[in-house]
């Protein structure tokens, strides 16, 4: 079963804030043009921090689970140990995340948010439902995603965000990551911690 829902929970956001537009730019560490447009930059983009990982393409990729065709980044990094995973930008394009991941015996993933993208607003959460392969086996889960703080100076340069992400897995609830990621302008990724 699918599902795809990027409602709001916990958080509301600062209804007099203007939103700020989140282009694919920023996640992935390209140079965005201004437009509020969900456009795709070329090549290969190195996130800015120790034990970061390398994002490459956009390349086209045929889901396995549901035949789609999608237009992915692979983002790998093998410092530490070696992580290769597929991203895709969900189909209400409010998010980017991982469609396959070579850890923890996922084959496939179907609408996960794990980074946000265009007009979100300060202190916004989302929670994104969707279902991960483990071999034959589907699960449901859920990420949410909340805006800390939406554009701000950094160490890494001016316009930063910072986003709280957790992962959980559906009916019971049970936490299985929490994380505080910095993203910056032209330099993508600059910091994740855990948050828990």
């Amino acid at each position: 079963m699918l599902l795809l829902c990027a409602g709001s929970t916990g958080a509301e956001p600062v209804p007099s804030a203007p939103p700020r537009f989140i282009p694919l730019q920023l996640i992935v560490g390209g140079v965005w043009d201004g437009e509020e447009t969900i456009t795709y930059p070329s090549g290969s983009f190195a996130e800015r921090f120790a034990h970061g990982s390398v994002w490459v393409g956009p390349r086209q990729w045929v889901h396995p689970r549901t035949g789609k065709t999608l237009t992915v980044y692979d983002r790998s990094r093998g410092n530490r140990s070696l992580v290769e995973q597929i991203f895709a930008v969900r189909d209400d394009q409010t998010a980017i995340g991982r469609v396959a991941d070579s850890r923890f015996g996922i084959s496939a993933c179907d609408g996960e948010g794990k980074f946000p993208l265009g007009p979100w607003r300060q202190g916004e959460t989302r929670r994104f439902d969707y279902t991960c392969w483990y071999g034959d086996r589907a699960r449901t889960q859920n990420t949410t995603i909340t805006i800390r703080r939406l554009d701000f100076a950094c160490s890494a340069g001016e316009h930063c965000l910072e986003v709280e992400w957790v992962l959980r897995t559906s009916g019971d609830e049970h936490e299985m990551d929490h994380r505080i990621y910095l993203f910056a302008p032209g330099r993508g990724m600059v910091d994740e911690r855990e948050a828990w």
